[in-house]
């Protein structure tokens, strides 16, 4: 199953859903949302009756949700504006899937009342690269097949549903469990497919009891 990262042409870097982007930072989709109704991304701030749909991030918003948790006690709202502002500038070719991040960016020094801080941007950047290849494997683990459990996303080889497995974690099962009682599955695979899950949220209540395959 292809990425959900937005490539319209060769010249644009692409971007990543809030959910992604969740995924990459290690925040919740909620922070992230709350992050762009305030308008800390280049954007006015946002009523919450507003539609979500199609809210795209790139590498500087991303790299920012980073810097901003690890700095959320040191920066004030008009440092943080400082510190986007000047990643966008730092980061706007970045592209998600390159394979390190560039060993010429410099960090960015953020001036403070009580002096100056340094942002690593670099160490930030190479995290968020790491986890981005970490999800591109999981969507070439992930398949979605009509001929297969009508369509419904599958570990590939398998006919394991991806949100079954999901389940099985939110419920308590730890992946030695969830091994066992899959054999075909491998420790690379079920983290590949609880990534997918993660970033591809489905639609209405989960199970309250997953199904057996």
């Amino acid at each position: 199953m292809p990425s959900t990262v937005s490539k319209p042409n060769t010249e644009t870097p692409p971007t990543v859903t809030p959910a992604e982007a969740a995924w990459l930072t290690e925040l919740s989709p909620k922070t992230i949302n709350a992050t762009i109704d305030r308008g800390e991304l280049g954007g006015s701030p946002r009523k919450r009756s507003q539609r979500r749909r199609g809210r795209r991030l790139g590498a500087a918003d991303v790299v920012y949700l980073v810097l901003r948790k690890e700095l959320s006690g040191v920066l004030s709202a008009t440092a943080k504006q400082e510190l986007y502002e000047r990643l966008v500038q730092a980061l706007a070719s970045q592209r998600f899937e390159s394979q390190s991040a560039n060993e010429r960016r410099a960090d960015i020094e953020i001036k403070l009342a009580g002096g100056v801080i340094r942002v690593e941007v670099k160490t930030a950047l190479r995290r968020v690269l790491k986890r981005w290849q970490a999800l591109e494997r999981a969507a070439d683990v992930v398949v979605s097949d009509p001929d297969i459990r009508g369509g419904e996303p599958v570990i590939r080889g398998t006919r394991i549903p991806v949100y079954l497995v999901a389940d099985l974690v939110s419920q308590g099962a730890d992946a030695r469990e969830i091994l066992e009682d899959y054999p075909s599955l491998s420790a690379s695979t079920l983290r590949s497919a609880l990534a997918y899950a993660q970033t591809h949220p489905r639609r209405g209540r989960p199970r309250k009891a997953p199904w057996r395959v």
